[in-house]
């Protein structure tokens, strides 16, 4: 497809950006080394390293580790954050600066968890650096929160699970006191993410197969995965300490383009008519600008 078509078919298509996942390098050396998009990418590589050293305390250099095709570990996962969104702001620039495409005609942009977040800074609300702010101050307790965390894939062959039952699963497993089990994340009408501590899994296998009455199989991941969007974020404050944060964090106070659909709320709560509602009250309640985003971090 030619630079010219993809323009045409824009109005008709869709953004995604991704979130993060146990494995984040993808092709992004191949990216930096290309002779035409080697620049944006070592751009944008560049500033989130710098607001990464800032944050973390330590030295990043993301440049360095895509060219050594080193795949962040667990104990990187601060890097992995801001590789995933550099990776992606880049993408967008190449498209932007080396073919001439206006992404701000396509009829929306969407991302699952960091993704939205990406979402943002492509269509113009946040800055790479200051998005990547959050979720790197609080990457650490993250990281100290995934050692005793298992990730399990719940699905049926059925049309859909029951999602009352599985949180009253959950729910009596949390009144134990042996730890804590969530919904992590809806993957369609019939499989979900959970994320527990401990042996949480465990018990909810055997309590499921009495309480659900659809026949159900849970597949257990073996690669500890910091347990965002679960209830479990709240031993460490995670979502209050987020969205106290937000309130100082820079923000352009104008619709995305192209609009973002969130996946968090199942709305567009970027757009100018929610926007314009908040505005008329930002003088006595400035957080309310921010209730979309507070979800799309602290959801959980």
């Amino acid at each position: 497809m030619s630079p010219a078509e993809l323009n045409e078919q824009l109005p008709h298509a869709a953004l995604a950006f991704r979130g993060y996942n146990v494995t984040n390098l993808g092709r992004s050396d191949e990216l930096l080394k290309h002779p035409r998009y080697s620049a944006i990418v070592k751009d944008n590589l560049r500033a989130a390293s710098k607001r990464a050293t800032e944050v973390l305390d330590r030295q990043v250099d993301l440049v360095d580790l895509v060219s050594r095709g080193q795949e962040p570990s667990l104990e990187m996962y601060g890097e992995s954050l801001a590789l995933v969104m550099a990776m992606e702001s880049a993408q967008v620039e190449i498209l932007q600066k080396v073919f001439q495409i206006d992404l701000r005609i396509a009829q929306m942009s969407f991302g699952y968890s960091l993704g939205e977040i990406a979402a943002l800074v492509a269509g113009g609300v946040l800055e790479l650096g200051d998005a990547l702010e959050i979720p790197l101050m609080l990457s650490e307790d993250c990281i100290e929160l995934a050692r005793t965390v298992t990730l399990g894939v719940l699905f049926t062959r059925a049309a859909e699970l029951p999602e009352d039952d599985i949180r009253q699963i959950c729910l009596a497993i949390n009144s134990e006191g042996r730890g804590v089990i969530g919904v992590s994340s809806h993957l369609s009408p019939n499989s979900i993410l959970l994320m527990g501590q401990h042996d949480t899994l465990d018990r909810f296998k055997k309590m499921a197969a009495e309480v659900i009455p659809v026949k159900t199989q849970l597949r257990k991941h073996s690669e500890a995965m910091p347990p965002l969007h679960t209830p479990i974020v709240w031993e460490r404050n995670i979502p209050n300490r987020a969205a106290f944060r937000m309130h100082t964090l820079p923000i352009h106070l104008r619709e995305p383009y192209p609009p973002v659909l969130s996946l968090v709320t199942g709305m567009f709560s970027y757009t100018a008519l929610s926007a314009r509602s908040i505005l008329h009250q930002w003088t006595d309640h400035p957080q309310r600008l921010w209730e979309a985003i507070y979800e799309t971090l602290t959801r959980g």
